[in-house]
């Protein structure tokens, strides 16, 4: 039988190593919630609910906090246990499938309407149709078996092998995460050489490159201290201390996500259609990075349509085709 230390003063049949602090709980769990609603705001206001899963995760996560508060009380419920320790699970799980998707459809866009090196079929080494498929398979998988662990953890006679389970799904999410990171190295060389990306929109690429390098940072530094927290086991000194989870886990994710708030990807570049399979060549010569609004003022001053006829977007693309 594995023996689990436990903090001074945690009892011997608490499930965590450590009495959880009132303090740190609600303050992350406000934060996150509060995260939660900026970044919902933002996707109603560009209607961008393919990325539901960011907002939900960070209130499923600030929920797993607000949980570790009667768990204080009761160290060895079940019930309180298995959702809080789901929740805190799942959220780096849809965090990670937020920036698979917006970063395949904004690779979609620029395939759409710039030109690509030449020999090459796609900007990266997959399609990027098939970015969100391949990468939140991954990311359901590598969840399921963090899941597996965690319950498997609870029991007595299975938590050496929960540890070892639920390190074998972390580091399987990193290694998928830091393939993902390989695949966004072409796309950076492209926003730096490609000459036909203008100035205004090599500036927003590059914009939403650099978000995406500074969120991925701080999901690294939380998948490298979750994989040194499995490593050394039960008897580890980062498993009884709450404060490196905190540093560590908590604070890192929320600026993972939470600079989403400031720089949400398609307030740079629009990203709403950019999955459809076919765009027709007159379109192609509209500037990517254009919202629809902008999009269809830009068509109707190529076209000499007066605005204040108020035309319709299927009128705009007609003239604009016909024109073409």
């Amino acid at each position: 039988m594995a023996y689990r230390m436990k903090a001074p003063g945690v009892p011997s049949d608490s499930i965590l190593y450590y009495k959880p602090d009132a303090g740190g709980n609600v303050v992350f769990g406000l934060l996150y919630e509060a995260v939660a609603l900026l970044l919902f705001a933002n996707l109603v206001n560009h209607r961008d609910w393919w990325a539901l899963c960011l907002p939900i995760g960070a209130a499923l996560q600030g929920a797993g906090f607000f949980l570790r508060l009667p768990l204080a009380n009761e160290p060895q419920s079940l019930p309180l246990y298995l959702p809080m320790d789901i929740f805190i699970v799942l959220a780096p799980a849809c965090y990670f499938a937020f920036n698979y998707i917006w970063f395949g459809r904004l690779v979609q866009r620029l395939e759409q309407h710039v030109r690509l090196p030449r020999k090459r079929a796609h900007l990266t080494f997959l399609p990027p149709q098939k970015f969100g498929l391949i990468f939140i398979i991954s990311d359901v998988t590598t969840f399921l078996v963090q899941a597996a662990g965690g319950g498997m953890q609870v029991k007595i006679n299975l938590q050496s092998a929960g540890s070892t389970v639920f390190l074998i799904g972390i580091i399987a999410q990193f290694a998928s995460y830091v393939f993902f990171l390989a695949l966004a190295v072409p796309v950076v060389q492209f926003a730096r050489r490609n000459d036909s990306v203008d100035g205004t929109q090599r500036v927003k690429l590059r914009a939403l490159l650099l978000v995406l390098a500074f969120s991925s940072v701080w999901i690294i530094v939380r998948s490298v201290y979750r994989t040194i927290e499995l490593a050394q086991g039960y008897n580890g000194s980062i498993s009884t201390k709450e404060s490196w989870f905190f540093g560590l886990d908590s604070a890192p994710l929320l600026l993972a996500i939470g600079v989403y708030i400031f720089y949400w990807p398609s307030s740079l570049v629009e990203l709403q259609d950019a999955m459809q399979k076919r765009v027709r060549p007159p379109m192609r010569t509209v500037p990517w990075d254009m919202s629809h609004g902008q999009r269809y003022a830009w068509m109707a001053e190529k076209c000499e349509l007066p605005l204040t006829n108020d035309p319709s977007p299927d009128e705009l693309r007609t003239a604009f085709t016909q024109r073409a």
